[in-house]
C-alpha cells in the first residue's frame, strides 16, 4: 500500500511539473510572437464573476432547472425562441444584469495591451458580456467596410438590442436600457421606438434567422485572412463542448493547412484552460492534427497572459 501511495504521489508531482513546464514553454513562445490571433470563450470572463455555459451550476444547468427543459442549451436555439420567446429573453436578460455588475479581468487588459503593442491580429470572442469595451486600448470590429477594430463579438452582445422588423427605418441595433432589461426578465414584449416592431437582445442563437444583423457573414472571410497571417493562435477559456467552438477550431486547422502548407505545424496553438478536459474535447473533435503544434496550457488565463 505504501508503495502504491508513493507511486500515485510521484505521478501527481510529475503531472504538476509537466503543467508548469508547459506554461513556461508557452510563455517563451508567446513572448516572441508578433502576430497573435485569439479565440475566447466564457472562461475568459469567469474571473469577473460571470457564469460559464457548460460548467456545474452554469447557464445551461440553471436554464434546465428554471424552465424545466431537458437540455438548457435549447433555450439558446432559434426554434425554441420562436416557440417560447419570453423564456429566451428572460435568460438573456439575466446575462445582461450579470454583465452589468462585472468588471474586465486582467486577461481583458492583457489582450488590450497586445493590441496597443500591435501584436494582436484579432480577438474573436464567443462571449456576449462586452467587457472588453471597458478596457482602454481595446477596439471593437463592427463589420463595416474598412473597420480596423480588433475584438469581434461572434455571438453578439447582451448589452444591445435588435429590432426584428426588417423594414425598420431606424437603426435596428441600440443599447439595451435597464427598463428594457427588466421588461425582458419579466417576460414582457418590448417594442422598437422607431417602427413599433418587436425587439430582442442582440445575442446569437443556434440557427438564428437574424444572424447577419448580429454578426455579418463576412466575418468568416476576415477570420480566414487573420488565421493565415498569424504566428500564434490562442484558444482561451473554451470548453469545446459546443458545436460552434469546434467549428471555429476545425476551420482554423483548414486555413492553416491551405495557407501555410508544410509550415502549418510551425504555427503554435495553445489551448488555455484550467480544465484539462478542454484539450481532450478539442483534439478528439477534430481530425488531421498530427502535423499541427497544439499545446495544452492547464491554467487560468489571468495567470499566463500576464507574462506575454
Amino acid at each position: 500500500r505504501d508503495e502504491m501511495r508513493e507511486l500515485r504521489k510521484r505521478k501527481s508531482l510529475d503531472k504538476e511539473q509537466r503543467r508548469k513546464d508547459d506554461i513556461e514553454e508557452f510563455k517563451r513562445i508567446a513572448s516572441r510572437a508578433e502576430r497573435i490571433c485569439v479565440f475566447s470563450g466564457s472562461g475568459l470572463s469567469a474571473a469577473a464573476g460571470l457564469s460559464t455555459f457548460t460548467s456545474r451550476g452554469g447557464l445551461y444547468e440553471r436554464a434546465t432547472k428554471r424552465f424545466k427543459v431537458k437540455d438548457g442549451m435549447k433555450l439558446f436555439c432559434n426554434s425554441f425562441y420562436r416557440r417560447k420567446p419570453k423564456e429566451c429573453r428572460a435568460i438573456m436578460s439575466d446575462i445582461y444584469f450579470e454583465a452589468l455588475k462585472a468588471e474586465p479581468t486582467s486577461s481583458h487588459r492583457a489582450l488590450a495591451r497586445l493590441e496597443v503593442e500591435e501584436r494582436l491580429v484579432r480577438h474573436y470572442t464567443m462571449n456576449v458580456d462586452g467587457l472588453h469595451r471597458f478596457v482602454e486600448g481595446a477596439t471593437t470590429w463592427t463589420g463595416e467596410k474598412g473597420c480596423a477594430g480588433k475584438t469581434v463579438e461572434l455571438h453578439g452582445s447582451c448589452r444591445e438590442t435588435l429590432c426584428t422588423n426588417f423594414s425598420c427605418g431606424g437603426s435596428r441595433v441600440s443599447q439595451m436600457t435597464l427598463e428594457q432589461g427588466h421588461a425582458f426578465r419579466k417576460g414582457k414584449e418590448v417594442l422598437c421606438t422607431e417602427c413599433s416592431g418587436e425587439i430582442r437582445p442582440k445575442v446569437m442563437l443556434y440557427d438564428d434567422g437574424d444572424s447577419e444583423f448580429i454578426t455579418p457573414d463576412v466575418v468568416m472571410e476576415v477570420m480566414d485572412e487573420d488565421i493565415a497571417k498569424s504566428d500564434l493562435i490562442l484558444w482561451i477559456g473554451i470548453s469545446f463542448q459546443q458545436s460552434a467552438s469546434l467549428e471555429y477550431f476545425r476551420n482554423a486547422q483548414r486555413v492553416l493547412k491551405e495557407s501555410c502548407g508544410g509550415r502549418a505545424g510551425e504555427v503554435t496553438q495553445a489551448i488555455i484552460n484550467p480544465d484539462p478536459d478542454s484539450w481532450f474535447n478539442c483534439v478528439s473533435g477534430a481530425s488531421g492534427l498530427d502535423d499541427m503544434k497544439i499545446i495544452s496550457v492547464v491554467s487560468d488565463s489571468n495567470t499566463v497572459l500576464a507574462g506575454i
